[in-house]
């Protein structure tokens, strides 16, 4: 086998990332789509709801395997992107500019705020950035524990676009933590507005962390968050949700982020309630149940100003 450059790099890679390259034997329903990769080294945050400061082979349910970037760079062509996420440690975007300049296929990075330089850097190698704010305001950003500030996350959020341009950057807000309705429609607003796009996750209870105990947002709920996500992506006012019937908006409970982003039950079993879809077959499979959970949902509208 030819050396790879990667073959001296270790890397974390979602079991899915895995398992579709061939090198973990793990039967699922829906492949990724997109090749989800992890720096190792654990993280030296301690958000509330993230177990990598207390396992750093784990991001939310989905176990991280670490492995040689060789295996990755090889077998990238089964793939439609690869997203590279960071954690806070020093100088983890040097790691992030190196193994971005590896890939062949389009790259996004997640990553925690940087300076312009170092962004300018990410940019050479990476078409879309992810930035973790994860809570939809200032109170419950500090609540869950998550490192900076909810304003500097904003405000790298606002340097990202003037760098990487409208539509290739990504919020990663998680629904369920603790926010009011009002709270997470009006970032999600203030995101669009500005030219963003959003990735939502539901909350999930890690075992071992400090939320373990706590509940999975409704799923009533988190069809509400999906269903006003699209609406703002699409530019559709959000009173049509009444007249409109789910059929016209199915693609809201794909699972969403940058193009061919699916993350496969990153917040759920495979066998229990999807709250993000990572294929049109497997909502197909189960729309006459979605759309009973989406006629729940549309009672949510009554708190909306």
């Amino acid at each position: 086998m030819l050396h790879n450059p990667g073959d001296s790099i270790k890397i974390r890679a979602s079991i899915g990332t895995l398992a579709r390259i061939g090198i973990a034997s793990v039967k699922l329903e829906a492949y990724p789509r997109t090749a989800y990769l992890l720096l190792p080294g654990g993280c030296s945050g301690s958000c509330l709801f993230c177990p990598q400061w207390i396992k750093d082979s784990q991001v939310s349910r989905v176990s991280w395997p670490e492995v040689d970037l060789g295996y990755i760079l090889r077998g990238q062509k089964l793939f439609e992107r690869v997203c590279i996420q960071s954690v806070l440690r020093r100088m983890f975007w040097k790691d992030l500019v190196k193994i971005s300049s590896l890939f062949e296929i389009p790259v996004s990075i997640s990553t925690n705020p940087v300076g312009e330089r170092e962004l300018l850097e990410l940019r050479r190698n990476s078409q879309m950035i992810g930035i973790g704010i994860d809570a939809a305001s200032s109170s419950l950003f500090k609540a869950v524990r998550r490192p900076g500030s909810f304003e500097s996350h904003l405000k790298f959020f606002e340097k990202s676009l003037r760098i990487y341009g409208k539509g290739n950057v990504y919020v990663h807000l998680i629904a369920g933590l603790g926010e009011s309705l009002k709270e997470i429609v009006r970032v999600m607003s203030y995101i669009y507005d500005r030219g963003g796009a959003i990735a939502l996750f539901a909350f999930t209870p890690v075992p071992g962390t400090p939320l373990q105990d706590r509940d999975p947002p409704p799923l009533a709920y988190y069809r509400f968050i999906q269903i006003v996500n699209y609406f703002l992506r699409e530019g559709i006012p959000l009173e049509r949700m009444r007249s409109l019937d789910p059929d016209d908006y199915k693609e809201a409970f794909l699972t969403s982020g940058c193009p061919g982003c699916n993350r496969p039950f990153y917040n759920e079993r495979p066998r229990g309630k999807l709250y993000n879809f990572p294929s049109r077959e497997l909502l197909e499979l189960r729309w006459e149940e979605v759309r009973e959970e989406v006629r729940a949902a549309l009672d949510y509208l009554r708190f909306l100003p």
